[in-house]
């Protein structure tokens, strides 16, 4: 937490951006995710809005670098949008945010946690499915956040307030911290 400082972030226009963004980065770099975005933005005049997408063929969105499959779940995910209001879900549970986006096609667990840490902003998510998580996690423990032992003595620790410290983690390994302080101990 020194060596971070305190921690800075900015907050998606919408829901519908933040799951989108989620939607895009699935299994991909932050860089190769952010190009894939940027395409997607300029192809909707920067009007990335659940309509604008919606009107994108998925041939549209491939050619920007996206699979099929994201392309069907983003295509998909802004036609929801267009018939249901994704803000509601600010005023639901963590639990029943979770059901109502893992009902959509291609979004899941992950996804909706990083809605909940990022996009509404709450206290206690603890993604263990993520492996950018998983790996700052175990620079840091030296442990694999997997095991239930090791997150019972350590993540127990930080609850109810969980999403500080994966946040904390998350800027490790984003701004290289993690990479620095590997090599110095080579």
């Amino acid at each position: 937490m020194g060596r971070i400082g305190p921690l800075e972030h900015g907050v998606p226009a919408s829901a519908f951006h933040s799951l989108a963004h989620s939607i895009i980065e699935q299994m991909l770099s932050i860089r190769a995710a952010a190009t894939i975005e940027r395409r997607v933005c300029s192809l909707c005049d920067d009007d990335f809005r659940p309509e604008t997408v919606a009107a994108l063929g998925e041939g549209d969105l491939r050619a920007c670098g996206m699979s099929g499959r994201k392309a069907r779940s983003l295509v998909g995910l802004a036609a929801y949008a267009c018939e249901h209001d994704l803000e509601v879900l600010r005023e639901l549970s963590d639990d029943v945010v979770r059901e109502r986006l893992c009902a959509l096609p291609g979004v899941g667990k992950w996804t909706a946690d990083m809605f909940l840490l990022f996009y509404l902003g709450r206290p206690d998510i603890l993604p263990v499915e993520d492996g950018a998580f998983r790996q700052a996690f175990q620079w840091l423990y030296g442990a694999p956040v997997t095991d239930e032992a090791v997150r019972t003595v350590v993540c127990d620790l930080w609850h109810p307030y969980a999403s500080t410290a994966v946040r904390y983690l998350y800027r490790a390994l984003n701004s290289g911290l993690v990479r620095e302080l590997d090599a110095r101990d080579l």
